[in-house]
């Protein structure tokens, strides 16, 4: 076994105690001596013990590779003349980009990082080739002092950097956050007055008949709307299998479920907000699942127009369309309300399963599934 005090060890040392090895890389500084006998440990020669040690040996490792590359990034030079040789232009963005395969913008938010750490930033640079912290550590505060001077970034630096070692990324940037407010309040309430004119709501269609909404708040917003949610969401009744995530999204949708009916809502164009659902009529009878539409969103399944249909909240209204070209023909001016109780009506009414042969109780149907003596029953009214 070799003697860590008195030599590193080698690749046949790595071989022979790989467990011991391992050990050893997780707390020794990183560097070119550590690297040939950690590569060749086989994960599978070693415990979960030792598994862990190399995990963290060999984030050390790539935080040192890290601290390397920013030296690099700091001496890039790309300038080069113009044409006819006066004009110096910088494409340094350009080479790097294509270097590492990255757009010129990040291509240019890495050249700005390594500049920032190696010329401003020499203690986190330090701890970054040491293995104490990730490059994430590093890069969120080489970002986060770009707009200070070198006496205020000095002292943002020593600052944060007294528990980085012992940090998360998400509780450093928290620390980062603190010290950038603490440095230059003014400046900080006037990034927050320009992120606050930047607030928004976005809903982005995604697959599966599902979307994503995306909001920008001021963060007394944010933590009003989550605090809500998680009390609504809090409750469990016997029989709810749903998890907390999926209670919360439909604590969300239930909130403006009951915003929808207020009278108070303003109208557009004499016409109450509304979500609207394009379906046809063999589809709606059930003759046929072809796609509906969902305003706003856009094309959705046949069964998830039919549940909406099926609100009786809702009004249905007629349309006439060209089959060939969609465009719409005639546009009905009555609405209909579906009727309610319609689960009684249709299970009194057919007693069984309307598939063919199928002679099950219609009690024992599953009703979310309609049937298209269901929906008939809907064609006729409206």
């Amino acid at each position: 076994m070799f003697d860590p005090s008195t030599r590193p060890p080698t690749v046949p040392d790595a071989l022979t105690a790989p467990g011991d090895v391992a050990a050893w890389a997780a707390i020794v500084a990183p560097g070119a001596d550590v690297v040939a006998p950690l590569a060749v440990i086989d994960p599978a020669a070693v415990d979960d013990a030792g598994r862990i040690d190399l995990l963290v040996a060999y984030e050390r490792q790539i935080a040192w590779l890290h601290a390397a590359q920013q030296r690099v990034l700091a001496e890039l030079d790309g300038s080069a003349l113009n044409w006819n040789g006066k004009q110096s232009i910088d494409y340094t963005q350009e080479q790097v980009g294509a270097a590492l395969r990255l757009s010129p913008g990040h291509a240019a938010d890495r050249l700005a990082v390594g500049r920032t750490l190696v010329d401003r930033l020499p203690t986190t640079l330090s701890l970054l080739d040491g293995g104490e912290i990730t490059y994430l550590h590093a890069k969120n505060l080489a970002e986060a002092v770009l707009p200070f001077e070198a006496k205020a970034t000095g002292e943002i630096e020593e600052r944060v950097l007294r528990r980085a070692a012992d940090q998360t990324v998400g509780q450093f940037t928290a620390s980062v956050r603190r010290a950038v407010i603490a440095a230059d309040p003014r400046r900080a309430e006037q990034r927050h007055a320009d992120a606050l004119a930047e607030r928004r709501v976005v809903v982005t269609p995604q697959p599966d008949g599902m979307a994503e909404l995306w909001a920008w708040l001021p963060a007394e917003g944010a933590a009003l709307v989550k605090t809500v949610l998680d009390s609504l969401a809090s409750t469990k009744t016997p029989g709810d299998g749903r998890v907390i995530d999926q209670r919360r999204a439909d604590a969300l949708v239930d909130v403006f479920a009951r915003v929808i009916g207020d009278p108070r809502l303003p109208e557009h164009h004499g016409q109450r907000p509304a979500i609207q659902v394009t379906i046809a009529a063999s589809t709606l009878v059930g003759c046929d699942e072809l796609p509906a539409d969902l305003e706003g969103y856009g094309p959705i399944t046949a069964q998830m127009a039919r549940r909406i249909a099926a609100d009786e909240t809702g009004t249905w209204r007629r349309l006439l369309t060209d089959p060939a070209t969609g465009q719409l023909l005639e546009y009905g001016r009555n609405t209909y309300r579906p009727p309610r109780n319609l689960a009684d009506h249709v299970i009194a009414r057919d007693r069984t399963c309307v598939f063919p042969h199928c002679r099950r109780p219609a009690r024992h149907c599953d009703l979310d599934e309609p049937s298209r003596d269901v929906w008939r029953l809907r064609s006729l009214e409206g």
